[in-house]
C-alpha cells in the first residue's frame, strides 16, 4: 500500500512501514503520528453516567488520539493500586489506544497526605496530579516535588488559589507564582495544567528563562473563546479555569507561539446532558474535548498564522511524549504502521449529536472548523473517521 501526502510518502506492507520519503506533491493530506493527550477525564469508576472508559476511548479515537492520560478524580479516587489496576484492566480496546491512569498526589485528593508514589509506580503509574483539587499547603507541595524527583515521576499541577473565586485571574496566577517558587527552592520538576491567564504565562516564561524545569499546557477553549463569547445561560461554557478576557486569549496564543506553553491538552471532562443544561451557576465544570481539539487548533492557530502545521503536530505528539517520559510516536521504516491521515482542507461543522462521547452538549455547537483527522491506520487496519 502506497500513501502519498503533503509531507510524506509511505509504503506499507503487511502492516509494516517499509519506506518513508519526504512528500513532494500538492495535497491537502498530511500524515502525522497518533496524538497524545496529557490531560483528560474518563469518569470511570463512579461516574459512568457521564462517561465510561470505553466511550472515552471511542471519543479519543475519533479525535486521532493514540495515548491518553486519565485524571484521578474518579470515585473512588485513583490513589491506590486497586483503582489503578481497575482502570488499566478495563482499558482494553480494539484501537490500540494506550490509557495511562494519572494517580492522585494526595490520598482522596484531600491535599493532606501524599500517596505512595513508589508503590503506584510499580503498578504502572508515572504521572501524578490532584487535578480539580489544588495542593495549597506549600510545605507539602515542596515535599511532593522532592518525592517525585526521587521516584522519577511527573507532577501535574492544578494551579488554583482558593482564596479567590475561579473567575478572578488571581485564583490561577497567584497559585502559579507560589508553585514556581516551590520549584525554585527544591530544584524540582513541574508541569502546569490548563493555563489560561496572561499573568500565569508571563510567570512561566520568566521561570523558563531562569532555567527552572517546568512545562505548561493549555486547552483549545482558552485560545478559541473569551468570556465575551459566552452565548447561553446554561453550563455548556462552564469550565475550570473559566474563560478569560480577550487579552488572555491573545497571551495564550503568544505563549503557544514562543514555546512558553509547550503543549495542547484537551481537558476532556464530560458530564450528563441534564447537568450541562442547568443554569450556569448550578452546572458542573467541564466540557468534552477529544473530538474537536485538532480542528480547533488548526483553525485558530495554523490558519491564523500563529503556528506552522509541523509546530502544531509536535504539541500533540513529540512534546507531550517527552514531558510524560514515554516513547515518542514516530513514523519510520521498519515500524508498525500507526498514524493519522489529516485532511487540512476539510471543513466540518461541529454537531454534538455525532460525538462518540456520552456528552453531546458542547460550546462549539455549530462552529465551522477546518482540518480534520479523516483516517487512522493501525497495522493493516484502516479506519475512516
Amino acid at each position: 500500500m502506497e500513501i502519498t501526502a503533503k509531507n510524506l510518502k509511505l509504503n506499507v506492507e503487511n502492516g509494516i512501514i517499509t519506506e518513508v520519503k519526504q512528500g513532494c506533491v500538492e495535497s491537502s493530506l498530511y500524515i502525522a503520528p497518533r496524538f497524545i493527550d496529557l490531560h483528560c477525564h474518563l469518569r470511570e469508576p463512579g461516574g459512568e453516567e457521564k462517561e465510561t472508559i470505553t466511550t472515552g476511548i471511542n471519543s479519543a479515537f475519533s479525535g486521532g488520539y493514540g495515548t491518553i492520560f486519565a485524571m484521578p478524580n474518579t470515585s473512588p479516587v485513583c490513589d491506590n493500586p486497586q483503582v489503578l489496576n481497575y482502570i488499566i484492566s478495563h482499558s482494553a480496546n480494539p484501537y490500540d489506544i494506550c490509557v495511562k491512569p494519572v494517580c492522585a498526589i494526595t490520598t482522596g485528593l484531600t491535599g493532606e497526605e501524599t500517596t505512595d508514589f513508589q508503590a503506584l509506580k510499580q503498578h504502572g503509574a508515572g504521572v501524578f496530579s490532584n487535578d480539580g483539587k489544588p495542593v495549597e499547603n506549600m510545605e507539602l507541595f515542596k515535599n511532593v516535588l522532592k518525592k517525585a524527583a526521587q521516584t522519577n515521576v511527573l507532577i501535574i499541577s492544578h494551579s488554583e488559589n482558593t482564596d479567590y473565586p475561579p473567575q478572578d485571574p488571581r485564583s490561577e496566577w497567584t497559585a502559579v507564582e507560589r508553585e514556581i517558587e516551590a520549584v525554585r527552592q527544591t530544584n524540582g520538576r513541574l508541569h502546569f495544567a490548563h493555563i489560561s491567564t496572561k499573568e500565569s504565562i508571563e510567570l512561566i516564561r520568566q521561570a523558563k528563562k531562569d532555567g527552572l524545569n517546568i512545562t505548561a499546557e493549555t486547552a483549545p477553549h482558552y485560545f478559541t473563546f473569551s468570556k465575551n463569547d459566552i452565548t447561553t445561560t446554561d453550563g455548556r461554557f462552564k469550565m475550570n479555569p473559566p474563560l478569560r478576557n480577550p487579552e488572555d486569549v491573545t497571551a495564550v496564543k503568544t505563549g503557544l507561539k514562543d514555546g512558553t506553553i509547550d503543549i495542547i491538552a484537551t481537558d476532556h471532562a464530560p458530564h450528563t446532558a441534564e447537568e450541562k443544561s442547568r443554569p450556569y451557576a448550578n452546572s458542573p465544570y467541564g466540557i468534552t474535548g477529544f473530538e474537536t481539539a485538532f480542528s480547533l487548533a488548526y483553525t485558530n492557530l495554523v490558519l491564523a498564522g500563529i503556528l506552522t502545521v509541523e509546530e502544531l503536530i509536535s504539541k500533540f505528539t513529540s512534546i507531550p511524549a517527552k514531558i510524560a517520559g514515554i516513547k515518542p510516536p514516530q513514523i519510520k521504516a521498519g515500524q508498525k504502521a500507526e498514524f493519522n491521515i489529516i485532511d487540512l482542507d476539510k471543513k466540518c461543522v461541529v454537531k454534538g449529536e455525532n460525538f462518540k462521547s456520552k456528552c453531546k452538549i458542547t460550546p462549539y455547537e455549530g462552529l465551522e472548523l477546518t482540518g480534520k483527522v479523516v483516517q487512522t491506520i493501525i497495522g493493516e487496519r484502516i479506519y475512516n473517521l
